[in-house]
């Protein structure tokens, strides 16, 4: 990656979280989002599904009961992180997140196994065998919408540069020591 202005690295950024939605393959698709639970910050690896650059959104599915909804419903503030290995960028995010209801004809294109995974036990409850799975259902089924606020990204090429851009400045970016 040779990107030597703020636009050009802004927009290498938006390219590769737009190519995670669609390409299962690319590092952008598996984010780690931050959450404010009661005994600190939380991380955790979900499935980039939306990208909306000209909305500065990004979305990811959750279960409705999981300790994150229940996290971002009581602080909405929340952080996303991508690692792209071969690029050397990584890419850091602030934003207010929300949990909205999820479509069930979204739901319904799911496969079994993924419908699984928004139902039946709460996450993080003790369970008998590795493999339980309940039936799954659209009820629980939730996206995460991250309204950016902040992207800092990093190219930890030779030499590093890094640049700081803010929705609340219209994203213009800023240089910033790396």
């Amino acid at each position: 990656m040779t990107e030597t202005t703020l636009s050009g690295l802004f927009d290498t950024a938006w390219s590769h979280l737009t190519r995670g939605v669609a390409d299962r393959k690319h590092p952008a698709r598996h984010p780690t989002l931050a959450t404010l639970g009661p005994d600190g910050p939380e991380l955790r690896t979900l499935v980039l599904r939306g990208a909306d650059r000209a909305a500065a959104t990004l979305e990811l599915f959750t279960d409705a009961a999981s300790p994150k909804a229940l996290q971002i419903a009581a602080d909405p503030r929340a952080a996303l992180h991508v690692w792209l290995p071969k690029p050397q960028l990584q890419i850091r995010a602030r934003a207010r997140a929300a949990i909205l209801p999820g479509d069930p004809a979204l739901f319904a294109r799911l496969p079994a196994e993924a419908q699984a995974n928004y139902s039946g036990t709460v996450p993080g409850t003790p369970i008998d065998t590795p493999g339980e799975r309940p039936t799954g259902g659209p009820a629980r089924f939730a996206r995460i919408t991250c309204t950016l606020a902040e992207l800092d990204i990093l190219h930890l090429g030779t030499p590093h540069i890094r640049a700081l851009y803010r929705a609340s400045d219209g994203w213009q970016g800023q240089w910033v020591a790396p």
